[in-house]
């Protein structure tokens, strides 16, 4: 529909750094699912071995997680180390892993 205001279900990502150069942000927006995370992935990869050791951030506060591909992300962000940043409403069930921050809505 023609002016329509829905959020998209396509996943966008953009990879942010600081301007100290301590920290990379991949920041993602649409719907996170099972099948979206296997293109996620390797940008997470390639951004932690371009880094040159600086920190790596997934923030996941303006995408939709669906609750197969949550369970997916807890054990990659664990296995590779990259905290990830969920909205409270964005997922139904949240992780109670110590990588992952939840952020409050106002």
């Amino acid at each position: 529909m023609k002016g329509s205001t829905l959020p998209s279900d396509k996943l966008s990502v953009v990879v942010r750094v600081d301007v100290d150069g301590e920290q990379i942000q991949i920041a993602a927006t649409g719907r996170v699912t099972a099948l979206s995370l296997q293109g996620l992935y390797p940008v997470v990869q390639r951004t932690k071995s371009l880094g040159g050791g600086l920190g790596v951030e997934m923030d996941l506060t303006e995408a939709t997680v669906d609750a197969d591909a949550l369970q997916q992300l807890q054990v990659f962000a664990e296995l590779h180390e990259v905290p990830v940043r969920f909205q409270n409403n964005n997922v139904t069930a949240l992780p109670t892993r110590e990588f992952q921050t939840a952020s409050r809505a106002a």
